[in-house]
């Protein structure tokens, strides 16, 4: 068994067990909104067990009245309350008693049908409502948690929390719990019935009930085991299955098909032999029920037909009439099917419990970044950015920032640089409040970013990614974010600034275009600029680019470089980038290494200074001039900024040098470039 499926198991394990008091006074809090319906049902549950228990005592009755003329206490009771109605009935003839009888026995049934009826229907409304909030407040916590959880959880992981699990608890609060309250009313209702009316043969009829009950311990214990490593298998299958689909163009590009398909099936088989397990626990109580239940009827019609033929003394002086055999055999019958359904339910409880535990453990995880007490909207920024002495870390003793200090004043350009790891990213994070910081201070014009409210610092900010995200919806849609305040010429005239206005004129439906979920049939040109337009939309004080040019082909490059020039002016624009050469007319270029700031100034003052930066530059530069002797070699030994690091002037040459030239080849360069970087990150 893998490390991965035990941790799925450890954290899909009950505290204490499948009745939770505290767990169910916790899911209970979701009905308290609709008491209403609640006690409308529970009263409704009530009149149900009754008319479910009522049958078998009026056809023995019937046997007696009409038939045998038994003068059996069942008789006289269901005979009283029919002459309560009838006073005559004792003088109808044996037809007509008949009649009335079957009469009321179909009365009977057709008030069972309506109060079942409007049972279902009014729990069915409320299961709806109960699961609609637990889904919401689930939603609502997990998409408003820091980042870093996302690091540690995988989405399809949390995808099944919001489906699977939530459609467990489903099931559980539509059907089981009713259903369990009315097979608890009816087990109460038929013990009272069997042993007021023979005390004896009532305890014979119920002498198998402790074997079902060691049974269904015995059968519980094994079926919780087996259904919680069911759950976690699932839990698996989803999470694999997203992470594969989602980057299911580094398998194709690395042939990984076939080993991904071997680490699907072994998961598969896990899954398979856990869920035979479970069914084959289900597989063996049924019939040991089933069998127990035979047997219950089997000693009633053995000394209950025994004391109709006077072999076998269970009344004392009073005869024991075929009437009464004929009910307690229905009972019998009656008696064992809600032990079963017990039984069978506890499966449906057992999962909802799991899942709500699982889903409490979500709901329960702490928002670590929140507007703090007496937060503020500052309101509009100028856009000036401080680091002081700022020290950061993803995990406890394991620093990515130290020390760092720097200053950006409003408007101005600044671009990082750094290898791999050294702290860029995490930079334009801190900016954001993505992460709180863990020594020094991140302000915005003066304010630290703990003191502002996230919604004013994040309204202030604009980041575009080199890995764009379109949702699914029309392009409009998708370059405003749904924002209903955004008229639509805001829109075209972003796009058209930018450049996007006459690609998307040629889509089928313009603006109003049908966008795949994330954007798979734009290239990665056409999604960069509707990224700049969504970024220039919003009118950002603070501009953030997270390598935006590095995955455009030369042509399209050409064209946002013109936009970028409009997009910067009048924002501070924080630019990490590693082509050198798009850099250049930067007002400062901070030079990270190791978590340190190393080096800082104007392109021409870090030539000059011969340190990092000059070493960088000299090294992508020297690259170009290898790729003019041996083009292909040098694309292998180029130096890498980071594993995304795709030189656009270098990847140029080399596409010149072989006789690939055009944004085509542009583009298949920067696929694999990415390719490669998803697969070395995997």
């Amino acid at each position: 068994m893998s490390d991965t499926f035990e941790e799925d198991l450890l954290e899909d394990k009950i505290k204490t067990n499948v009745w939770d008091p505290v767990l169910f006074r916790r899911m209970a809090r979701y009905t308290k909104p609709y008491l209403g319906r609640v006690f409308i049902g529970t009263v409704l549950v009530f009149i149900m067990s009754g008319f479910a228990i009522l049958p078998p005592a009026l056809a023995g009755a019937t046997v007696d009245i009409v038939f045998t003329h038994g003068n059996s206490v069942l008789a006289r009771m269901i005979g009283g309350g029919v002459e309560f109605f009838l006073p005559k009935f004792a003088d109808f003839s044996a037809m007509d008693k008949l009649i009335v009888m079957a009469s009321l026995f179909f009365l009977m049934r057709v008030g069972a049908f309506f109060t079942e009826w409007g049972n279902g229907y009014l729990l069915a409304g409320l299961g709806q409502r109960v699961i609609h909030d637990i889904r919401m407040e689930l939603f609502t916590h997990i998409h408003r948690l820091s980042l870093s959880y996302f690091h540690r959880h995988p989405v399809g992981r949390l995808v099944t929390r919001t489906t699977n699990d939530v459609g467990a608890m489903e099931e559980m609060f539509s059907t089981a719990l009713v259903m369990i309250l009315k097979d608890i009313v009816m087990l109460g209702g038929i013990v009272v019935v069997l042993l007021a009316i023979n005390l004896k043969l009532g305890l014979i009829a119920m002498s198998v009930v402790p074997v079902m009950l060691v049974a269904t311990l015995i059968f519980r214990k094994y079926a919780r085991a087996a259904y919680r490593k069911w759950r976690a298998a699932l839990s698996r299958i989803n999470a694999f299955t997203a992470e594969v689909l989602g980057g299911v163009r580094v398998v194709q590009l690395f042939h990984k098909e076939e080993r991904n398909d071997a680490a699907y099936d072994e998961i598969g088989q896990e899954y398979k032999t856990h869920f035979i397990d479970q069914r084959t626990a289900w597989a063996i109580f049924r019939p040991v029920s089933t069998t127990l239940s035979a047997t219950g009827i089997a000693l009633v019609i053995w000394f209950g037909g025994a004391a109709v033929l006077g072999e076998f003394n269970v009344s004392g002086d009073q005869a024991f009439t075929l009437g009464l055999l004929f009910m307690f055999i229905g009972y019998a019958e009656l008696f064992f099917t809600p032990i079963r359904d017990l039984t069978e339910k506890f499966e449906v409880v057992q999962g909802a419990m799991t899942a709500a535990e699982r889903i409490f453990t979500i709901t329960d995880e702490p928002r670590t970044i929140v507007n703090k007490p007496g937060a503020q909207d500052f309101g509009r920024v100028k856009g000036e950015v401080k680091f002081e002495d700022v020290l950061f870390e993803y995990k406890p003793g394991e620093p990515v920032l130290r020390g760092v200090d720097f200053t950006i004043q409003p408007g101005q350009t600044v671009a990082i640089v750094g290898h791999t790891g050294a702290g860029k990213t995490t930079i334009i994070n801190l900016v954001c409040r993505f992460y709180d910081i863990q020594g020094g201070s991140v302000k915005v014009d003066g304010h630290d970013v703990r003191d502002w409210t996230l919604e004013g610092l994040r309204r202030n900010v604009a980041t575009v990614h080199q890995d764009v995200f379109l949702f699914a919806g029309t392009v409009f849609d998708n370059v405003r974010l749904g924002d209903e305040d955004i008229p639509r010429e805001k829109v075209i005239e972003a796009c058209k600034y930018v450049g996007a206005h006459d690609f998307i004129e040629k889509l089928d439906g313009g603006y109003d275009a049908k966008v795949e979920e994330g954007g798979k049939t734009f290239s990665a040109g056409e999604r960069q600029l509707l990224s700049f337009a969504r970024a220039l939309v919003f009118d950002p004080a603070i501009l953030i680019l997270d390598e935006a040019t590095s995955s455009i082909d030369t042509h399209t490059e050409e064209l946002i470089q013109e936009a970028l020039v409009k997009l910067t002016k009048g924002r501070t624009s924080i630019v990490i980038a590693h082509r050198l050469s798009t850099i250049q007319k930067a007002d400062r270029i901070l030079v990270m290494h190791k978590g340190k700031l190393a080096e800082s100034g104007t392109h021409q003052e870090l030539l000059a200074h011969k340190g990092l930066y000059h070493k960088l530059y000299e090294l992508q530069y020297q690259a170009l001039d290898d790729v003019e002797k041996e083009p292909e070699l040098a694309i292998d030994k180029a130096p890498a900024l980071s594993p995304r690091h795709s030189s656009g002037a270098l990847r140029t040459a080399a596409a010149t040098a072989t006789g690939k030239t055009g944004p085509a080849a542009e583009d298949t360069s920067h696929e694999k470039a990415a390719g490669r970087g998803a697969g070395d990150a995997s």
